[in-house]
C-alpha cells in the first residue's frame, strides 16, 4: 500500500455523517494528513441548506471530537463554477500542495485525473443509509435522521 504525505479530500458536507466519517478514517490509513475543501460555497437551496460557516464549524467539531487535529492541517472554501477548468484552477489556488485526491465523486475524480493527479477511490460506506441526498430528503420530510451524523453535530444542523 502506497502512503502518500498530504491528500485532498472534497465534499459539500450537506450535512456531515457517518459516511464522510468513515472515508475520512479510512484515508488516514493511505495519508498522513488531510486538507478539505468544502465545495458549493456561497449557495443556500433545498440541496445547500447549510451555509460555509455552519459545515466549517461542524468539520471543526469533528476533527475535535475525532482526535484528528494534527491530521486535517486546512479547511478551505470551494466555489462552483460552470467550467472544470476555472474549477480546477480555483481549487488549486486555495487548496495548495496535495499528493493524492480522495474520493468518490466521479465528476471530481475525472477532473483531477484528466490534470494528471492521483484519486484514491476508498468506496462507499452503507451509502444505503449514509448518502447526503437521502439525509436531506429525511430532514425536509421531519422524519428521523439523527442516527445517520454523529451526535455531537445534531443541534447544529438546522432547517431554515
Amino acid at each position: 500500500m502506497q502512503k502518500y504525505k498530504v491528500g485532498l479530500l472534497i465534499g459539500r458536507f450537506q450535512p456531515l455523517h457517518k459516511g464522510h466519517l468513515h472515508l475520512m478514517r479510512k484515508s488516514f490509513q493511505y495519508v498522513d494528513e488531510m486538507k478539505i475543501g468544502i465545495g458549493s460555497v456561497g449557495i443556500i437551496d433545498k440541496d445547500n441548506f447549510l451555509s460555509y460557516e455552519i459545515r466549517k464549524k461542524i468539520l471543526r467539531l469533528a476533527i475535535e471530537k475525532e482526535g484528528w487535529k494534527e491530521k486535517i492541517k486546512k479547511i478551505v472554501p470551494l466555489k462552483d463554477f460552470n467550467n472544470d477548468k476555472l474549477w480546477l484552477d480555483h481549487t488549486l489556488e486555495n487548496v495548495d500542495k496535495f499528493d493524492v485526491v480522495i474520493g468518490n465523486n466521479e465528476w471530481t475524480n475525472g477532473i483531477f485525473e484528466r490534470a494528471g493527479y492521483k484519486v484514491l477511490r476508498l468506496g462507499f460506506y452503507k451509502r444505503y443509509l449514509y448518502e447526503g441526498v437521502k439525509i436531506r430528503n429525511l430532514i425536509k420530510s421531519d422524519k428521523p435522521w439523527e442516527d445517520r451524523v454523529p451526535e455531537y453535530i445534531v443541534k447544529l444542523i438546522k432547517i431554515k
